[in-house]
């Protein structure tokens, strides 16, 4: 029988590339922009920044192409930002996602979502899914939340969101984290949270030096069975 501490009481969802589909709409919206430089995107520089928040992976991405020092996080955002903001509410949800968060809204289960996104890009990639925002009505925003002062991989994001539910967790690893991204799983690990991997194999895969760490790698949220955490 699991110890108390290894019980799961509440969930914490990140969003983009878990429950809805919006990581091709980011790196269309990055494929564009980085040509309007002259530059081509990466799919490396994309796992490398995945969950950072905004000004960290733009900085990051200049450094990479070779952009530091020419071109500003703000001058790459303008042209950035709007060929994104066009893209998003283009989304739809994942297999299996909207299913999973009626399983555990039936079962009382708490959940949250934590993601990078900031307030206005959150509005317009979730406009279309009423059902999903009003079953989780708590949702980090760490692209303009003041809490969190720093992004994925390190653990600040899910530790405020944490803190966040009504009724806490009794600690950290009460807490399942279900995540797509390399950096989502380190940030979870660092959190002391247990942690579902659902990748995109297509350019992730689970982050070798927290691999041991995670519950389990599926498919598609589809292949989560709750009873294997007792839910």
């Amino acid at each position: 029988m699991a110890s108390e501490r290894d019980l799961v009481t509440h969930i914490i969802f990140d969003l983009d590339g878990l429950l809805i589909d919006t990581e091709s709409l980011y790196t269309e919206a990055h494929v564009k922009a980085c040509e309007k430089f002259g530059k081509t995107y990466t799919m490396e520089i994309k796992v490398k920044t995945m969950g950072m928040k905004h000004e960290f992976a733009v900085a990051y991405l200049l450094q990479q192409l070779g952009l530091d020092g020419e071109v500003s996080v703000d001058e790459y955002s303008n042209v950035y930002v709007p060929i994104l903001y066009d893209l998003l509410p283009r989304n739809s949800m994942l297999p299996g996602a909207i299913e999973l968060i009626r399983y555990f809204s039936a079962k009382n289960i708490p959940m949250a979502i934590c993601t990078g996104s900031n307030r206005k890009e959150f509005e317009l990639k979730t406009q279309n899914h009423h059902e999903m925002l009003k079953l989780i009505p708590i949702r980090v925003l760490t692209g303009d939340d003041p809490e969190v002062k720093r992004g994925k991989p390190d653990p600040d994001a899910f530790i405020v969101t944490m803190n966040r539910f009504k009724v806490k967790p009794k600690c950290a690893k009460n807490v399942l984290v279900f995540e797509d991204a390399p950096n989502g799983v380190r940030a979870a690990v660092a959190a002391g949270m247990q942690v579902v991997m659902v990748p995109d194999l297509t350019y992730s895969k689970p982050p070798e030096d927290v691999a041991n760490k995670i519950s389990c790698v599926l498919t598609t949220l589809r292949e989560f069975d709750p009873s294997t955490f007792g839910l």
